[in-house]
């Protein structure tokens, strides 16, 4: 029997992203299906450092213990050597009342209306983030000497031009950690790290979840974690939002989809939970026995058990 080829992708999602995307990897793992062996892993914001422990080698069933602090494999102790999760942002001083890209700003709205996505040009206004972030680069930076063969593409978007920058994918040359860094750095709160000279910023200002990517690839399943996302449906919350632009980006996709979302009783476990480290061990555990409780109905393990 061939082996099941999955496209994952992991989105955005702040703190609160992290432990969403580790209750269902661990309870996915729980259920036969390791994400490390995924054909190819996309990863935003949150999800890209989720991407990046599992093309370290990290075992999923170790992300849940790592959120609520219980003990490890071997192997998850050997990967990440006793460094904890990162316990979110902390300003340094005030920001500079000035938009973070006057640049793109006026080539955005005075020359080419509509050329990047609305969250693009928020994150161009927005005064940059005085939150340094050595806390996610001296995690990431160790695991990686350089990319990983089996693909991990991780998005950042550039601050001079608003394009998008899939790392992994059309540039290896910069490090693992220094892409995982610039993905993380969510506009308004964190220094933008600075790549060839230009400042980039969150993936997420492009998409949550850059499920466009895999839309054509040649995978038997897209799994799609969505911790920004929701389960209902005609919602004009940002999670409606949310919905309907990987509704839009998935819509053509080649393979079936596979899309976990929060649903009313995980939503509730979520609200006002974005950056609160605190609330990791809650989320990831309700996530986890969620998944649990409804993964045999699933379209993932009825391909697992072909």
């Amino acid at each position: 029997m061939q082996p099941l080829r999955v496209a994952l992708v992991l989105g955005s999602g702040g703190l609160a992203g992290t432990a969403f995307h580790a209750g269902l990897l661990s309870a996915l793992a729980d259920r036969g299906w390791d994400a490390r062996d995924a054909d190819v892993v996309v990863g935003t914001s949150a999800g890209s450092t989720t991407a990046a422990l599992l093309r370290a080698g990290f075992p999923p069933r170790d992300l849940l213990p790592r959120m609520t602090g219980e003990p490890m494999s071997p192997d998850g102790e050997r990967i990440l050597g006793g460094v904890p999760p990162v316990q979110g942002a902390r300003r340094q001083g005030r920001a500079r009342p000035s938009p973070a890209s006057l640049r793109l700003l006026a080539t955005s709205l005075l020359r080419r209306p509509g050329s990047v996505p609305p969250g693009v040009l928020l994150a161009a206004a927005l005064p940059a983030g005085t939150a340094p972030t050595d806390e996610i680069s001296t995690v990431y930076d160790p695991l990686h000497r350089t990319w990983p063969e089996r693909p991990l593409w991780v998005n950042a978007v550039r601050l001079d031009t608003g394009h998008r920058v899939v790392f992994g994918r059309d540039r290896t040359d910069v490090p693992v950690g220094t892409a995982v860094t610039a993905s993380c750095a969510v506009p308004g709160l964190y220094v933008p790290p600075v790549v060839d000279g230009v400042p980039h910023v969150d993936g997420g200002a492009w998409s949550l979840c850059h499920a466009d990517l895999v839309a054509d690839a040649d995978v038997d399943l897209v799994v799609v974690s969505a911790p920004m996302s929701t389960t209902q449906r005609r919602s004009r919350s940002m999670r409606g939002f949310a919905r309907r632009q990987l509704e839009r980006e998935l819509r053509h996709a080649r393979a079936p989809v596979l899309v976990v979302a929060p649903d009313e009783a995980t939503r509730a476990v979520l609200a006002g939970t974005g950056m609160d480290a605190s609330k990791r061990p809650a989320i990831a555990r309700h996530v986890h026995e969620t998944v649990l409780d409804c993964v045999d109905d699933t379209l993932l393990a009825a391909l697992l058990r072909t």
